[in-house]
């Protein structure tokens, strides 16, 4: 199984998408779009949804439901056990207050 080497840190240029070194010129039409498409479309704009089919067009991508580093995580959490409860932190980590307990209590034991 081959692997890309394309990684979400890519830095979008505001110059137009190029394919095959010509500027597209395609229909602004949304509406035209493929589902997954219009969707982007209307989240990010037109142009950022032609500059991401640009560069990961024929490559499956799965967005992870954890936004945040598991480091992130543990950092934040260690930074605000004084001054946060737990269902406070689970809110912004998108986390369980249970997952977030047990977090805390591996960040004291160290």
């Amino acid at each position: 199984m081959e692997f890309s080497e394309k990684t979400a840190s890519i830095k979008f240029p505001h110059d137009s998408v190029k394919s095959n070194s010509e500027v597209m010129k395609l229909s602004s039409n949304v509406d035209n779009y493929c589902e997954i498409y219009k969707e982007l479309a209307e989240l990010i704009g037109e142009t950022n949804t032609k500059r991401i089919w640009s560069y990961y067009r024929g490559l499956s991508v799965q967005f992870p439901q954890r936004l945040y580093s598991k480091e992130f995580t543990r950092k934040f959490i260690a930074e605000n056990l004084d001054t946060m409860k737990p269902k406070e932190m689970a809110k912004h980590l998108n986390l369980t207050e249970r997952r977030v307990r047990q977090i805390a209590k591996d960040v004291k034991e160290m």
